[in-house]
């Protein structure tokens, strides 16, 4: 009996072969496990919260992933999500799951104050806490390095104003991109706006009256280089004739855009994933060494960039 019940709640402690020769049999009875009760006996909610900030909308494209890939993952351990915009000591969970780490924002030290597993969407270290994100300076390098490489050498960088650890990570990845082309990095080319369609559109503006001598620009996310393209259009430009654009995410928004934004992407679908499975892993093992990976995106060339070098230059 007890072998069979720690097949039933504990399978990893069990020998392989022990385990097929008794779930052989359990199926073969129809036994179904009930979750509820075990949930009930072991002490546990079945629940993961899951935190997004109240910035944050359902709108948005890089929720609707994260949520979808944690929610993929979660629902085969028959785990259910409850989605939160603050932390509290009376919540009834198991764990938590951050969806990125702000500066402004006291969300992960009040999970830590709650003694409970905790996986974040982000590389802030913390040796308490799973951590998984893209790897931003390295894939923020590989858009810029992608102008570069067409001849562009006045890049316009915008940047969002959201107090998040990886909008100075996409700076950083922008300088080292134009360090290794010495190419001289100039603060009048750097610009913060909204992370919006209008914060794009009020960035157009912007660039008419401040910028134009840039002949690229590189958006931080792609809702910004939607809106860019948008509000650039109507002042009488034409993308990518006068000026190329790029951004960052790659999760649908810059294939809505006219012309296409080319973007590096992000895994967000499959990071939620791999920070589920942390999470569930630390759930069942508290005291296994804390995860910390960073992961790059992937290039997707689209029709937003012009190539400005000149035959044999």
């Amino acid at each position: 009996m007890i072998t069979v019940s720690r097949v039933i709640n504990t399978p990893e402690k069990v020998a392989p072969e022990t385990r097929e020769r008794i779930t052989t049999l359990l199926n073969k009875y129809g036994y179904t496990h009930n979750t509820a009760a075990h949930n009930l006996a072991s002490k546990k909610s079945g629940i993961i919260c899951l935190h997004a900030s109240s910035k944050m909308t359902i709108n948005d494209p890089f929720f609707q992933h994260f949520f979808i890939g944690v929610g993929t993952c979660l629902s085969k351990e028959n785990y259910s999500i409850q989605i939160v915009n603050e932390i509290k000591a009376t919540q009834f969970c198991d764990g938590y799951i951050l969806s990125g780490f702000n500066f402004a924002d006291s969300a992960l030290e009040e999970a830590k104050k709650t003694g409970k597993p905790i996986a974040l969407f982000s590389s802030y270290m913390d040796p308490d806490v799973d951590s998984i994100d893209t790897d931003n300076v390295s894939s923020a390098k590989l858009i810029v390095n992608h102008l570069i490489e067409r001849g562009h050498r006045k890049i316009a960088v915008f940047l969002n104003d959201v107090e998040s650890t990886y909008v100075q990570e996409r700076l950083d990845g922008y300088k080292k991109a134009l360090s290794e082309h010495n190419i001289r990095f100039d603060e009048k080319y750097v610009h913060t706006v909204d992370n919006s369609v209008s914060g794009g559109i009020e960035g157009a503006g912007w660039f008419k009256e401040s910028c134009c001598d840039a002949t690229a620009a590189f958006f931080i996310t792609d809702i910004i280089a939607v809106g860019f393209i948008v509000g650039i259009k109507e002042l009488g430009f034409n993308v990518p004739d006068d000026i190329s654009v790029v951004g960052f995410d790659g999760l649908g928004h810059h294939l809505m855009s006219s012309p296409k934004i080319t973007t590096v992407v992000q895994p967000v679908y499959e990071i939620a994933q791999a920070l589920s499975k942390c999470l569930l892993d630390r759930i069942q093992n508290p005291n296994k060494p804390s995860v910390h990976k960073m992961i790059d995106g992937c290039l997707d060339e689209e029709e937003s960039v012009r190539n400005i070098i000149t035959k044999g230059g």
